[in-house]
């Protein structure tokens, strides 16, 4: 969490996503789900969500993880791990992997085509250039 991200700034690093889609819909059959309070906990939460955003039915709570986190998976999702609306699929399903799955103990699901990495902003390292030919 917090501790992760503090190491990150001392090191002068960041999370980047690198990576494809594998399209194996391994992230929609177990995924984490964000409310305004935090990470879902509680069945009273999601359906708080719900009622305030309806597109989010489409997600079922299959379990809970190691932090109690509510686990969902989605039933848009086919066996073959295609989506059934592709086309109109939610913006977290869109900008999935975001770096933030790291500061919140999150990992990438088994055999994930994407993967997180600890590189140096390209700022920092122009910003070190060009104070180094002056």
């Amino acid at each position: 969490g917090i501790g992760k991200l503090l190491l990150l700034k001392i090191r002068g690093k960041s999370i980047l996503v690198t990576g494809s889609c594998h399209g194996c819909g391994a992230c929609c059959k177990s995924i984490c789900l964000e409310g305004p309070s935090g990470w879902l906990r509680s069945q009273k939460a999601f359906l708080l969500i719900v009622e305030k955003y309806p597109e989010y039915k489409r997600f079922e709570i299959i379990g809970k993880d190691q932090q109690g986190l509510f686990l969902f998976s989605c039933t848009w999702c086919t066996p073959q791990g295609a989506c059934l609306d592709y086309d109109n699929r939610l913006p977290l399903c869109c900008n999935f992997p975001e770096s933030s799955l790291v500061f919140a103990g999150g990992s990438l699901p088994d055999n994930c085509g994407y993967s997180f990495v600890e590189v140096v902003p390209f700022a920092k390292i122009l910003r070190r250039e060009l104070q180094q030919k002056r």
